[in-house]
């Protein structure tokens, strides 16, 4: 067999196999098969769900809103206790972490790939909203009180000023541009950082994943601007 046929040959086969992976992303929420998992009737759950896509939303809230409620408990624990900024900010990453480690299905279903076909509503953007409502209290709080850092960033690129301003509106209104850059980039940072935790790959870059998690939150809060 020649090195070509071969060639040829391993190139279908994987073309074939990263099809076949593509399955993964499917979801099976068959409401007759979800009931008679869960030892109801049908009938009675389609009360509550009477299609895919709405047991799907549920569950979609659901997990937003419990990690909301994580972050929200962990908030409230620092501002009693009088934590720094920082230390604030910390502690509601901490509390995202903490819930996505004890819950990666619900973690993955709300920030792993989206589900074909599935638009969210938006109810669901408002609940997963509360997290980040979270951290910028904590920047808010710090701009109120001018214990703020003074961000003298470089003026931004054309496309970045564009992100900018689409954020500037919404939550993150009221916020200096720099500080709203950053925010965005520290919540994708945030979420990289959880990821890469519950699916299994930080075992080969940190021995002590809590610490490791600790001090990079912490940096992002120096990234944005919190004081210590």
């Amino acid at each position: 067999m020649t090195d070509q046929l071969t060639d040829d040959i391993r190139t279908r086969i994987t073309r074939q196999a990263v099809r076949r992976l593509a399955g993964r992303r499917s979801v099976d929420l068959d409401l007759a098969a979800v009931s008679a998992a869960a030892g109801t009737d049908p009938e009675r759950a389609r009360e509550s769900f009477p299609g895919t896509w709405d047991l799907l939303t549920a569950l979609v809230l659901d997990a937003y809103n419990a990690m909301s409620d994580s972050a929200e408990a962990a908030a409230a624990r620092a501002r009693a206790e009088d934590a720094s900024p920082v230390g604030r900010w910390t502690a509601i990453c901490l509390g995202v972490r903490g819930w996505a480690l004890a819950h990666p299905d619900e973690y993955a279903l709300i920030w792993g790939q989206p589900v074909p076909g599935y638009s969210a509503p938006p109810e669901t953007m408002a609940a997963g909203a509360r997290t980040v409502l979270a951290l910028l209290d904590v920047l808010r709080d710090a701009h109120a009180s001018g214990t703020a850092v003074r961000l003298d960033d470089a003026p931004l690129p054309d496309g970045m000023r564009a992100n900018v301003s689409a954020l500037s509106d919404g939550l993150l209104k009221g916020l200096p541009d720099p500080v709203i850059a950053r925010m965005l980039v520290a919540w994708t940072q945030l979420h990289g950082m959880v990821a890469f935790e519950v699916y299994g790959h930080i075992a080969g870059v940190a021995a002590d994943p809590a610490a490791f998690f600790s001090y990079a939150a912490a940096a992002m809060g120096t990234y944005v601007g919190l004081p210590g």
